[in-house]
């Protein structure tokens, strides 16, 4: 099968390789469509050190064509989509709900291929009138945001919500989550392009970083500052500004790091706002269900561009230019260079 291999740091080289086999409690998926996200560029660039060579991919879709002999969910033909993570699906946190808590937790790999394995546990029917290349992102570009803002920062309706990142495939679905908890929001951005369809898909407001973009948020909630900010770029510069617009006792919720960086802050600023700094590491199934059903019945659209597998090395490059609406999607049965 056609697969895009990341052979080195950089290096993404689409090849043959052989097909996977599933195992018992696994599904053999024909690959409609792959999401690429930011985990991919810091895999590809090397700061996650995974082993190499490797097929990366985790927002995936499609058909499944084999079954392990304990899958009972599943059958054949079936439209499926999956989390970002697997799980034995058997212990304690994971017959509870609270999967993220499970031992054997580790990331789901192999998406960027024609074929790819998945456990059973890590998937969900794909509901009628959902594109596989929109259902593909949705437990990553917008469960991660809905995990994070509705089980973690715990938005109230009215509250005021500060996206960073707002222009990027994790932001832009972000954007609409919030939206659709009845949070106003403000959009943060360095991509001076994405105003126009920020507004279009929910924020109120819309700030360009840079060194002033503190005051702008709190002009824009009339002094008052934001009641969460969902930071998903966690990069020094932004912090700072998003920090100092965060509102009195307030909660900033971390989902995401673009740089090496640490962040720095003074324990005097964090204790005299009476701010709850946090993070949200993931999607439970049962904030993906939640997911998928905002994007079926129309509350959250997804934003997708499509690549061929064949242009994987540009959808990439596409990606850290910062040229991409939204999540680009590596779809293996488009022909090469069709967009």
């Amino acid at each position: 099968m056609r697969a895009a291999v990341l052979t080195r740091p950089g290096a993404v080289e689409v090849t043959d390789i052989g097909q996977p086999r599933p195992a018992d409690d696994e599904v053999l998926v024909e690959v409609a469509a792959c999401g690429v996200c930011g985990h991919d560029q810091a895999d590809r660039a090397g700061l996650l050190k995974i082993p190499l060579p490797a097929v990366l991919g985790h927002e995936i879709a499609g058909t499944v064509v084999a079954a392990g002999s304990a899958v009972t969910r599943f059958a054949l033909g079936d439209l499926v989509a999956a989390k970002q993570f697997r799980t034995c699906g058997r212990c304690g946190p994971c017959t509870g709900g609270d999967e993220l808590r499970c031992a054997q937790r580790s990331f789901t790999y192999g998406g960027f291929a024609e074929y790819a394995v998945l456990r059973e546990s890590s998937l969900l029917p794909i509901p009628p009138g959902v594109h596989p290349a929109e259902a593909a992102i949705v437990a990553c570009a917008v469960g991660t945001g809905l995990q994070a803002l509705r089980r973690i920062a715990r938005v109230r309706a009215g509250e005021t919500v500060l996206v960073t990142g707002a222009g990027g495939g994790l932001g832009l679905h972000a954007v609409q989550v919030a939206h659709a908890l009845g949070a106003r929001v403000v959009a943060l951005t360095g991509n001076a392009r994405a105003a126009g369809r920020l507004l279009d898909l929910g924020a109120e407001h819309v700030v360009a970083m840079g060194d002033s973009a503190w005051q702008e948020v709190c002009d824009a909630t009339g002094g008052h500052g934001a009641d969460v900010v969902l930071d998903n770029a966690g990069h020094p510069a932004v912090f700072r500004q998003a920090f100092r617009a965060l509102a009195h006792a307030g909660r900033y919720v971390l989902t995401g790091q673009v740089a090496g960086e640490p962040l720095r802050v003074h324990p005097a600023f964090v204790f005299a706002k009476e701010a709850v700094i946090t993070g949200s590491g993931s999607t439970s199934m049962s904030t993906f269900a939640d997911a998928m059903d905002m994007l079926a019945d129309g509350r959250v659209r997804a934003v997708v561009t499509a690549y061929a597998l064949d242009d994987a090395a540009r959808a990439f490059t596409d990606l850290d230019e910062r040229r991409v609406t939204g999540r680009p999607v590596l779809v293996p049965g488009r022909n090469r260079g069709e967009r």
